[in-house]
């Protein structure tokens, strides 16, 4: 029997994180006062029982950990793609390695780490603090997490995580658009929870040549995201109001920090 698991979104946001610094907008004004809007970058908290594991690692995964109620030195860090809303707490963590003298395994796909050495190259002097991910994938108690590949339009390529345990089954897809069919018939069937990314409202006025990640209308329209139990849309910009949702399905929700999720 897998012992019980959580997912606690630590960091909501997209790349520039909510508010947006120079901006006034109604949603940046209310994540100022600490509303439900405030968003941190990109970072993903797994419990399963006393073991753990972070799924990416973004510039505010130091400040995330930081307001847990008790000191977290994740079991392992699993890390998507070699973007710095998803990459750069990473220095933190190995930071810990060296002064705390702890061992942390952090896993990549193998196409992402020559992005990571060149951006943490002093980390990678004696040896690469950073494994191949597996293509059977790595195990935190008994959940088995695998990578998969995805179209991040724009911005080339990223992975996305797969989730497995006897009895339910999550994914989590923060950086993509237009995921072939095979790739969701592979990966996106099935799900008990689908965490995705959807930055902005409606980006239909863009040209699409030019985007990297679903908007909240085309995430509404996928056939596999409306097949999926529960749905949380995540990666929001300041365009998304995370207090309005009557626009929701059943089932369908907007994320915030520190939204922790029982598994299944």
């Amino acid at each position: 029997m897998t012992a019980p698991a959580s997912l606690t979104l630590l960091g909501t946001g997209d790349s520039k994180g909510v508010p947006r610094f120079w901006c006034a907008c109604a949603v940046c004004t209310e994540a100022r006062t600490g509303g439900v809007n405030r968003r941190r970058r990109t970072t993903t908290l797994l419990r399963v029982g006393a073991q753990s594991a972070l799924l990416d690692a973004g510039p505010d995964t130091h400040a995330a950990l930081a307001r847990l109620p008790a000191p977290l030195v994740p079991g392992m860090v699993l890390l998507s793609h070699a973007h710095n809303d998803h990459l750069l707490g990473l220095g933190d963590l190995l930071d810990y390695v060296q002064y705390a003298g702890g061992t942390l395994p952090v896993y990549a796909p193998a196409s992402v780490i020559p992005a990571i050495r060149e951006r943490f190259g002093y980390a990678f002097r004696l040896r690469s603090p950073v494994q191949v991910w597996p293509d059977e994938g790595v195990r935190v108690g008994g959940v088995t997490l695998r990578a998969f590949r995805v179209p991040h339009g724009a911005n080339g390529e990223s992975h996305a995580f797969r989730l497995d345990a006897p009895g339910w089954a999550v994914a989590i897809m923060t950086d993509a658009i237009d995921v072939p069919g095979n790739t969701a018939a592979a990966w996106l069937t099935g799900l008990d929870l689908l965490v995705l990314g959807t930055s902005f409202a409606d980006e239909s006025a863009q040209a699409h040549s030019g985007r990297s990640v679903y908007d909240v209308r085309e995430a509404l329209a996928l056939p596999w995201a409306q097949a999926a139990q529960q749905v949380i849309l995540t990666h929001l910009s300041h365009e998304v109001d995370a207090r309005q949702v009557a626009h929701l399905p059943p089932g369908w929700r907007y994320a915030h920090d520190g939204l922790t999720v029982p598994l299944p």
